[in-house]
């Protein structure tokens, strides 16, 4: 038996240490996990757990945070450190790093269960998926052939976060995926760089079956309450057969409300319909930027400004409430475009429109793109990434950060924009970004379907991470 600790620093439930633990569990292991921000004293409660090596999953967002965490992990304890996740997948050249041994690339179920039935006596540096350092040497691996068959794997293992974060436990909004992988090629995603990488190993796309899905979500409704479901898949309406067999499939054994992710190009009115009689409460869709120009030749998000119009007026017309996604300060973009961004979200009256600054993640096309137009510098250093300001050189750069803050409030008060065109011109302060997360938090009670206490602890389990970022 092998004892897995997975490290990480935010209070979310991530399915891939979910799901490795359930494969590794099935198989005679052990694993928990700890959330840095929650715990009184990291270093205790590992060395109580005594773990045969610590994982961690980590975006590129946190990659910076889980190396110095890392290394302090490996001076004090020094057992093997293995990080996997989208940002090893995709730049595992991190390896080198100090506290870093070990590194999946990809899907790691497998891989991962492969290191924990080898770990403690037979040669790990010939696994596939994994990258091992020994010494002076790095053995790298190809990848496996994708799993075929989403439903072989066992249920996400949520008990994983439940048995120490009451927070999660009581939720009463639970996440679920029916699917893996993205056919779309959008440039500031890695979808299209992890179909490269498993170019000829499996189909990149892969969806459960009806009943599989239905069967975890009522277990999990029967085993910790369930108020809502939300499906994370990156477009929920991907597959129309699928779709409308799933939703009835839904609406006689489950019929919760749900919410889940689509694209606005994928919606027409028997699937809105249908969605509505399945008891779908809300759906989010990206329209990302509205200069229809940059959306679609920059971006390639192949998503017309009409589409947009028309996925809005089905959703209205079955009264099914609806958020999007939109970034600011992309490449090229001005303080025009940014407004257009805003006006086309006030005109289709979108329900819960969210906002993000673009981040150019090292490896997509778009930062490419932004490095050869001289916004970005070409050794950039991706640890600069945050949540709260541009990476890249921008003409009124100062103008789209502060514009970010009151986006929220400009489309759903759309009066209010003659006055953020002029606040948008100070410097930016602490007021601006209370005046996000008092908008984050309103949000997040009505497309989560929260009462307002639990809105009130995501708005102050952010507020550390939004006043220094």
């Amino acid at each position: 038996m092998t004892k897995v600790a997975f490290i990480q620093n935010t209070l979310y439930e991530y399915f891939g240490p979910m799901y490795i633990s359930a494969v590794l569990k099935q198989n005679g292991h052990e694993c928990d996990l700890f959330v840095t921000q929650e715990e009184k004293n990291l270093n205790q409660s590992i060395k109580e757990y005594n773990p045969d090596f610590l994982a961690f999953s980590i975006m590129s967002h946190d990659h910076k945070w889980a190396l110095e965490t890392s290394a302090k992990l490996k001076k004090r304890f020094n057992i093997p450190i293995i990080f996997g996740g989208a940002h090893p997948t995709f730049f595992p050249q991190i390896i080198n790093y100090p506290g870093v041994d070990i590194v999946c690339v990809g899907e790691g179920e497998y891989a991962l269960l492969d290191l924990a039935n080898k770990f403690k006596n037979v040669d790990i540096r010939k696994i596939p998926n994994l990258w091992v350092k020994e010494k002076k040497e790095i053995y790298r691996n190809p990848v496996r052939p994708l799993v075929d068959s989403l439903d072989s794997f066992p249920f996400p293992d949520r008990e994983l976060y439940y048995k120490r974060y009451k927070f999660l436990k009581e939720f009463p909004t639970k996440r679920f995926i029916t699917s893996r992988g993205c056919p779309y090629n959008c440039t500031f995603c890695f979808n299209h760089v992890m179909r490269q990488m498993y170019k000829d190993k499996g189909k990149p796309v892969r969806i459960r079956s009806p009943e599989n899905i239905v069967e975890e979500i009522n277990h999990i409704r029967k085993e910790y309450g369930l108020k809502t479901v939300r499906f994370s898949d990156d477009t929920f309406t991907l597959n129309h057969r699928w779709l409308l067999e799933f939703l009835d499939v839904y609406k006689k054994k489950v019929n919760l409300p749900f919410t889940c992710l689509c694209r606005a190009n994928e919606l027409d009115e028997e699937i809105v319909k249908k969605m509505k009689e399945a008891n779908c409460a809300s759906t989010t869709f990206g329209i990302e930027t509205g200069n229809e120009e940059l959306r679609n030749k920059i971006l390639r998000k192949n998503l017309t400004d009409a589409q947009i119009v028309n996925a809005a007026k089905l959703l209205r017309k079955y009264k099914l409430k609806f958020g999007t996604y939109n970034m600011i300060g992309l490449p090229g973009e001005t303080i025009e475009d940014a407004f257009k961004t805003i006006k086309i979200n006030a005109r289709i009256k979108a329900n819960f429109p969210t906002i993000s600054i673009f981040q150019p993640y090292p490896g997509t096309e778009l930062a490419r793109y932004a490095i050869h137009e001289g916004m970005l510098e070409p050794d950039f250093n991706i640890g600069h990434l945050g949540t709260m300001h541009s990476a890249l050189k921008l003409k009124n750069g100062k103008e789209l950060q502060n514009l970010h803050k009151f986006f929220y409030l400009c489309v759903t008060m759309p009066w209010t924009i003659p006055l953020v065109k002029k606040l948008i011109k100070l410097p930016p302060n602490r007021l601006f970004k209370f005046i996000y997360m008092a908008s984050y938090a309103h949000r997040s009670l009505i497309s989560f379907r929260l009462n307002p206490i639990d809105a009130l602890k995501i708005g102050l389990k952010m507020r550390k991470s939004l006043m220094t970022d």
